[in-house]
């Protein structure tokens, strides 16, 4: 398991997500929080299995199930750093440029 840092506004982008579903239906920002987590953890867990998004060489994807997000992140010699909550609606490039 990898040790994981993530970009200082990941959190908000997931604090906007879920809010936005709980709005919807009552439960539902819940069980985008839950696949989140999953996604969180297949990287932990094995970071080299996911592929290299956009045109980047360093940036690097997976897809929540159930919902329209990315989750895109970078492996560094002493982390995996989480980069962005990207939903799939947005410009492909966002969130990549984050340092």
């Amino acid at each position: 398991m990898r040790r994981l840092r993530f970009h200082i506004r990941v959190q908000g982008e997931v604090d906007e997500a879920v809010r936005w579903y709980e709005e919807q239906s009552p439960g539902l920002g819940d069980d985008f929080y839950a696949k989140f987590s999953e996604a969180v953890a297949q990287v932990a867990g094995h970071p080299e299995g996911f592929a290299f998004w956009f045109r980047s060489q360093t940036i690097r994807r997976v897809k929540l199930k159930r919902f329209p997000y990315d989750l895109l992140f970078e492996i560094r010699p002493d982390a995996v750093r989480i980069v962005c909550l990207r939903h799939e609606k947005r410009h492909p490039s966002f969130g990549v440029g984050r340092k």
